[in-house]
């Protein structure tokens, strides 16, 4: 009998791969749903969603992507470090899936302007048909202040009733500080939509397990209250660094023999993970 057979589970509760069948609606992340949505339907220009490390920015993207696959075209950039040429190149390419014909001469300044007359064309073709553009860009802390200086420029496509393009920017906290830089004091008034996921309180985290555990069916799991104060303190209540303990303390209770995950499995699962 394997892991998932003895705790009759359909698969791992505490996987950490971004999976939407596991979103879980926090408050803050409920915040960001709805946040996403009003950017979608009111046609705001920018929301900037921000969180630690392992808060839940790309499970909550994927989410919202599922709900709004039949209304959004979404364009999501995950390599954030490129000079505004690069950022151009990388849109075409993702929106026209042609040879990039028009940056083979980065020399001149027709090549940035037809390229972003085509991209315009195609923005506009793709509003007609009843979709509406989003760009999302992930590590938005990373990017050169360059490029967000072109993604501001970006942002003044638009026809007389609309813009036609939203964006929405994932990075850590400090990227607002980034922001109240002089140079970027036009952008950051643009963005109308800030929301922030915060880890989870011990109410939370406890909520949290249980949330996942019954997404895989009836189980006969159960962590006492030792376990989950301790896996709160641990994980600071950031969401990947439970799973990783929890999915360490099953396999230690596993080999137990115990369906009652206990203060003990944690603290050597804990240990064996190395987390401070």
């Amino acid at each position: 009998m394997d892991y998932l057979q003895f705790y009759k589970l359909r698969e791992d509760p505490f996987g950490i791969t971004p999976d939407p069948e596991f979103f879980y609606p926090s408050r803050w992340h409920t915040e960001a749903l709805q946040s996403m949505e009003y950017l979608i339907r009111k046609g705001e220009g920018f929301m900037l969603l921000t969180g630690s490390p392992g808060t839940g920015k790309t499970t909550l993207i994927r989410t919202f992507l599922k709900n709004f696959e039949k209304e959004i075209s979404p364009l999501v950039i995950y390599q954030s470090t490129l000079s505004p040429n690069e950022f151009l190149k990388f849109l075409y390419f993702l929106i026209c899936k042609e040879k990039l014909e028009h940056f083979e001469s980065k020399d001149k300044i027709g090549d940035k302007i037809d390229v972003i007359k085509v991209l315009t064309d195609e923005f506009i073709k793709r509003r007609q048909s009843g979709i509406k553009n989003l760009i999302i860009i992930d590590e938005a802390q990373d990017l050169p202040e360059n490029t967000l200086t072109e993604i501001k420029h970006l942002s003044n496509i638009e026809t007389d009733k609309e813009k036609l393009l939203h964006f929405i920017l994932l990075a850590q906290p400090y990227f607002e500080e980034m922001l109240l830089k002089p140079i970027f004091v036009q952008l950051n008034q643009r963005i109308s939509l800030k929301v922030s996921l915060e880890s989870f309180d011990k109410e939370e985290v406890e909520n949290y397990i249980k949330f996942r555990l019954q997404r895989t069916g009836e189980v006969p799991i159960n962590f006492d209250k030792g376990a989950i104060k301790l896996i709160h303190k641990a994980s600071k209540g950031i969401p990947r660094l439970i799973n990783l303990i929890c999915s360490r303390a099953l396999m230690i209770g596993y080999m137990e023999s115990s369906y009652k995950i206990k203060k003990s499995y944690v603290k050597t699962a804990i240990k064996h993970l190395r987390i401070e």
